[in-house]
Parts: structure tokens; C-alpha cells; sequence
């Protein structure tokens, strides 16, 4: 009788996780472990790139037959994703090593995280469509 769920218990039994408001530090550190598996799954394909930049061949673009718009986005993608996980794995390594673990500190340095991101982001679009 003890797994019954009693009727006074007002938890939720099923989380939309979509309708949730999770605060803005929240959003950050999540984004931080996406972006890591991002990486972790790019991983054989940058594995590949780097071999032809290091042979000089042209292996890459002759194998992947991709659009210039594609490879642009590819390359956005994957440099955002690195700069972000590298702005929020910086922001981690200040708290734990500063002691600043207050609401306010965290916002503020979310809050610089997001918009050094899509600083870099914009300087990297700019970057792409010029070329």
C-alpha cells in the first residue's frame, strides 16, 4: 500500500518540460554540457578536417560534396559551439575557484557569457559572409 500515490500529494506527476522557467543560470550550464556533446560527437569529423589541413589535400571538400552555404553553416555551428562551451567552462572555473557562488554573481556572469557569445558569433557570421 505504500506505493499508492496518496490524493493530498500535490507534485506533479508528469513535467512539461517546455512550459518550466528555469532562470537564466540554468539555461547556461545546460547549454555548457549540450555544447560538450556537440563537440564529443563532432569530434570524427573535425578529426578529418584537421588531417587534410595538415596533408594539404582536398579530401574534405571532394568527400563531402556540400554547398559553400553548408560548409558555412558547418563551420559557424562548430566554432560557436566551441566558443560558447569554452565561455561557460571559463565561467564554471571562476565560481569554483573564486568562492562567488551568490545569485547576483552567477546572473551577471550569465548574462556576460551570453553576450560575449553572440558578440563572437556575429564577428564569425561577418567572418563567413564576407568570404
Amino acid at each position: 500500500m505504500a506505493l499508492l500515490k496518496k490524493t493530498t500529494d500535490q507534485r506533479p506527476v508528469f513535467l512539461n518540460l517546455l512550459q518550466i522557467q528555469l532562470p537564466l543560470n540554468a539555461l547556461v550550464s545546460i547549454l555548457h554540457r549540450v555544447t560538450g556533446v556537440v563537440l564529443i560527437l563532432l569530434m570524427p569529423l573535425l578529426v578529418l578536417v584537421l588531417a587534410d589541413v595538415v596533408h594539404q589535400q582536398t579530401l574534405w571538400r571532394s568527400w563531402m560534396h556540400l554547398p559553400i552555404w553548408f560548409e558555412h553553416l558547418l563551420t559557424a555551428g562548430v566554432v560557436g559551439s566551441l566558443m560558447y562551451h569554452l565561455l561557460a567552462g571559463l565561467r564554471h572555473m571562476y565560481h569554483d575557484f573564486s568562492g562567488q557562488h551568490s545569485l547576483q554573481a552567477t546572473l551577471h556572469t550569465a548574462m556576460l557569457v551570453l553576450i560575449l557569445w553572440l558578440l563572437w558569433m556575429l564577428a564569425v557570421g561577418g567572418k563567413l559572409w564576407l568570404s
